[in-house]
């Protein structure tokens, strides 16, 4: 368990809900647990725009720590970072999760599938024409199979979530 200090304005349910966000990330990408926390309560803090001094105080993480987290989260041209500041790390700075911001961040990543993709065909085309074995080839076989799949299925995906509209869900 990681040493926290207790949040200074947050209910009780906010408290579990940005635990709760930080634990997942932690769990599945590594994320350090401040780190977690602070994505968990932009999503759900108000108002939307917070200073590092307000991220500081519902927290309770120090100052020095949020500087550097959001630095990660709102890197220089990005146009598809989910997060947003406006001014320095040496002010007090607003940050603000961008409004529908996840598919444009997800297709972001996903559009250079294709182009992996053709790296790992061409790639495997290659060895095989060199007769390399089969079973040396498993890996960027199943890799390059992965890759064909997402590349086709994932714009469609997206399309059809974007057809649905941007309208909160229940």
């Amino acid at each position: 368990m990681t040493e926290q200090t207790a949040p200074t304005t947050l209910t009780e349910g906010e408290q579990a809900f940005v635990e709760k966000v930080a634990q997942y990330y932690f769990e599945n990408d590594g994320m350090p647990h401040d780190r977690g926390r602070v994505v968990g309560w932009m999503m759900i803090c108000d108002p939307p725009e917070q200073t590092a001094a307000d991220i500081e105080k519902a927290l309770g993480v120090p100052r020095a720590a949020i500087d550097r987290i959001v630095d990660q989260l709102t890197p220089e041209n990005d146009p598809v970072s989910v997060f947003e500041r406006t001014g320095s790390l040496q002010e007090n700075y607003t940050v603000r999760l961008r409004e529908n911001s996840w598919g444009p961040k997800v297709r972001g990543i996903f559009s250079e599938f294709p182009d992996f993709h053709r790296v790992a065909a061409d790639g495997l085309a290659a060895l095989r024409s060199e007769n390399v074995p089969e079973e040396r080839l498993t890996r960027l076989a199943n890799m390059e199979r992965f890759l064909g799949f997402v590349s086709t299925e994932m714009p469609a995906i997206l399309e059809r979530y974007e057809r649905r509209g941007t309208g909160a869900t229940g």
